[in-house]
């Protein structure tokens, strides 16, 4: 074919998600040649913007603003955006409504409205400047055959038959991608019987920045502020309304128009003046069967078209766009086929719990608030009202609301300036310097626990030119051998588990002792209701590991002291700091052993009641449960199962978790949390009677309880800092957040703010970057403290709920448990949540 044309990647699509990805492609791996293939003529650049009322908009998550600004976008797009200060989220008929602010989340925004022609201006402007993008347009594909190393790509581009080879080949063309159905790609549809107007209104009262979601029986009606100034009286218009009266609103006149809205809305934001042209479109919800074949991917409204009740559309598309930009980094890396199956196949199983999460979010959501049936109707009431008189539980949602729910991806990997210099040079460990008053370190690290230890190990083996100081007030950690168990486990999650992997201490831990559990069982000990989870249902070995606290303490002080430039200091605390007078000083820190260590990054993990966030007076948000977790080491008469138990109480829950000896399955660790007053007469009793009393408590799932090892009593209290940096200083672990044990994340939670420190530290030194860089810090901060608010917040709810003695609630909450255990999708969606499965 004497017009075949050769390109790495071709785009076939050139809207918002086909720059997008086009972008990133050449951002992330600028050697590849990238087509992008466009049916409509490219749109004029050259010209000043000026903002359109007719102008359609999308709201940006703030993930997807952290994208945009990655790429060097931002700075320009922010000229036209609209800052969402706030949204108001009500059901019509009732007086229940919740808030959502910035300000709750230390956000300069909750998110961004922006026109969708400057934000696809500003996506095709950098497109066409960047070399290794070459664009067709208008062109239209006519065909795709599969090559064995790529794909074939007919298509009709300046009046002739053009033919274009690409390895991999992307369809990004919208939700009735005609190449989609041209393929044979077939789609599960769920109708909605709704039709969108989608339109601008303006108004008499200023907006505010504040962004409505209203509820109505006929469908929900969402208002984006727009106009770069709060004062501005203007906003984005989406009306979902059934489709027999859709045809009818159309045709009103606008100040018909007007009219209905108003009755509809309400004076929320003054009274509706003018209206802009309107625009139908019938909603459903659209999933293409596959998302991936060999050298071919779909992305976008292609691949998944959702209701647009919460604006998730294009940031859930950006974030398929930057997963699968990293998965295609690291296999070319590995000189892998970018079209290779199993490479593509790695990036849907990395994307696929995001996807389901936003999908369901989005479909339960218009479906709870569109359905008349009273038990939904009363389970909605409770969930506003919960959103505005329960801070913790508003976050959970919050969180999804910004898009903060999924994955934070790796899309490029960034080369400091003086690679080439050190091209080819071996970088030697950097050997430990004697600790002698007034030696400077690279990085100083308070506390040498669980998650202050595997931070070294992480920090230290990627930077081999660091020194590594690792300061712990005690001495030996304790020896438990035989059926003697250590009486403070942890559940560690998947994720957990590859972390410690990456590190090198998993296969110690495994040598010493775990237990992996397959099922757990969670029931209602005020009603009848349950919830089984089986790790079968995600096609997973198990659900977890439970690991003793010691057992994984010791492997990572094991991997520590195999890393020479990790230095250990024992029996010593941080006593005293001098803060820096500037983000570029270093910080001087005083040890009860009377030597001053000098260092440019500290690191607080040093648990709840942390030195480092006292002396550097952190604020934290906190308050006592009036409860006390028993914790300890059990035998029953029957054998656990590998199976975790938990059954819920008003006085506290109550788990048993699996431990094992040789084979022996009938121990358990249990933790119990319980009201004070209940705490203290079990505390009171002897082991003969506490063992009694447990097995009561367990409703003898277990059999009887034969014995009992010593009782500790830990009191419980929630914490958590307003902020987890400050110039030179960063929280990890319990030392940024206490959380309720309940479900057994806080150190799940504190080796996730490991594996994100890690990684903006790694990045820095790649970048050249000094370690005092603010902006290291910041991008740790934005990580976590969002996600470990949304757990946090989801305990807070659960402990909350299932405490309530309240009728209604009981009877709410049995209702829920029965429903949820009978909808299998949604509870794969709970398990790789738990499991903490993001790929």
């Amino acid at each position: 074919m004497n017009n075949s044309l050769a390109f790495d990647i071709a785009i076939i699509g050139g809207g918002m998600v086909g720059t997008s990805l086009a972008s990133l492609l050449a951002a992330a791996c600028p050697f590849l040649r990238i087509a992008l293939i466009e049916a409509q003529p490219l749109a004029e650049t050259g010209e000043a913007y000026q903002p359109s009322f007719d102008a359609r908009s999308t709201a940006l998550a703030q993930g997807s603003v952290d994208v945009l600004r990655e790429l060097g976008l931002w700075s320009r797009l922010a000229q036209h955006v609209t800052a969402i200060q706030q949204v108001h989220v009500s059901d019509r008929g009732h007086f229940l409504g919740g808030v959502i602010e910035a300000a709750e989340h230390h956000l300069d925004a909750v998110g961004y409205v922006v026109e969708n022609a400057w934000l696809g201006r500003v996506l095709l402007d950098h497109v066409l400047q960047t070399p290794a993008i070459t664009c067709f347009a208008p062109a239209r594909v006519h065909g795709l055959q599969p090559q064995v190393d790529g794909a074939l790509l007919a298509l009709e581009y300046q009046g002739q038959a053009q033919f274009i080879h690409t390895r991999l080949a992307v369809i990004a063309d919208g939700g009735d991608s005609p190449l989609r159905q041209s393929l044979g790609i077939h789609t599960q549809v769920r109708a909605y019987g709704q039709t969108a107007i989608i339109t601008n209104v303006e108004f008499t009262q200023a907006h505010g920045g504040i962004a409505y979601e209203r509820f109505t029986d006929q469908g929900p009606i969402a208002l984006l502020p727009l106009g770069e100034s709060p004062d501005a009286c203007r906003a984005a218009l989406v009306w979902t309304l059934p489709n027999e009266l859709a045809d009818n609103i159309l045709a009103l006149s606008d100040a018909d128009f007007l009219e209905h809205l108003q009755h509809r809305f309400g004076f929320r934001a003054g009274r509706f003046t003018r209206v802009a042209t309107r625009f139908a479109y019938p909603l459903q919800l659209r999933l293409a069967e596959e998302q991936i074949r060999s050298h071919l991917v779909l992305l976008g409204n292609a691949a998944h078209f959702l209701h647009p009740v919460a604006g998730q559309g294009f940031n859930l598309a950006l974030r398929d766009c930057t997963a699968l930009v990293e998965t295609l980094r690291i296999a070319l890396d590995q000189q892998r086929h970018p079209g290779d199956l199993a490479v593509l196949q790695t990036y849907l199983e990395r994307q696929s719990l995001d996807q389901q999460l936003t999908v369901e979010f989005s479909d339960k959501l218009v479906r709870l608030f569109s359905s008349s049936q009273l038990p939904l109707v009363a389970l909605r009431h409770l969930g506003l009202l919960s959103l505005e008189t329960l801070f913790p539980l508003k976050q959970v949602f919050s969180a999804q609301t910004m898009g903060a729910g999924g994955r934070q991806y790796r899309w490029r990997e960034m080369v400091p300036a003086v690679a080439d210099d050190l091209a080819g040079q071996a970088i030697s460990p950097a050997a430990p310097q004697p600790l002698i008053d007034g030696t400077h370190v690279d990085l100083l690290i308070a506390g040498a626990g669980l998650v202050g230890a595997a931070l070294a190990c992480a920090v230290a083996q990627a930077v081999p030119a660091w020194q590594v100081v690792v300061v712990e007030p005690g001495v030996d950690l304790p020896d438990y051998a035989g059926t003697r168990f250590d009486p403070r486990v942890v559940a560690l999650t998947q994720a957990s588990q590859q972390l410690l992997m990456d590190i090198g201490c998993w296969d110690a831990i495994v040598a010493q002792r775990l237990c992996s559990y397959t099922d757990m069982h969670v029931w209602d000990g005020e009603g009848t209701a349950s919830i089984a989870f089986d790790a079968a249902e995600v096609r997973q070995p198990q659900l977890g590991h439970i690991v003793e606290n010691s057992v994984a303490v010791r492997a990572l002080r094991q991997r520590m002291a195999q890393l020479p430039n990790i230095h250990l200091v024992q029996s010593a605390a941080v006593l005293d700091m001098q803060q820096p007078a500037s983000t570029a000083s270093h910080i001087q820190v005083l040890l009860s052993s009377g030597i001053k260590l000098i260092a440019p990054l500290v690191i607080a993990a040093d648990g709840a009641h942390s030195k480092v966030r006292e002396l550097a007076g952190f604020k934290t948000r906190e308050w006592d449960y009036g409860q006390q977790a028993i914790v300890t080491t059990v035998r029953c008469e029957k054998s656990h199962a590998f199976t975790a138990w938990q059954r819920f109480m008003h006085t506290g829950p109550l788990a048993f978790l699996p431990l094992q000896h040789q084979g022996d399955t009938h121990y358990c660790s249990i933790v119990w949390s319980a009201d004070s007053g209940l705490a203290d007469q079990l505390m009171a009793m002897d082991r003969v009677s506490f063992c009694a009393a447990l097995a009561r408590a367990f409703e003898y799932r277990l059999g009887s309880v034969e014995h009992c090892a010593e009782l500790l009593a830990i009191p419980l209290r929630q914490r958590h800092a307003t902020q987890y940096i400050q110039p030179g200083i960063a929280l990890v672990g319990d030392a940024a957040h206490n959380i309720h044990p309940l479900a057994g994340q806080g150190v799940n939670l504190g080796l996730l703010d490991v594996g994100a420190l890690a990684a903006e530290l790694i990045r820095a030194h790649q970048r050249g970057l000094p370690l005092h860089d603010y902006s290291i810090l910041r991008r740790y901060q934005r990580q976590r403290l969002a996600a470990n608010l949304t757990m946090m917040s989801a305990m807070e709810g659960f402990k909350r709920l299932f405490g309530s003695r309240d009728l209604a609630v009981n009877w709410l909450r049995n209702t829920g448990v029965r429903w949820c255990d009978q909808q299998p999708a949604l509870k794969k969606i709970i398990i790789n949540a738990a499991l903490g499965i993001s790929r």
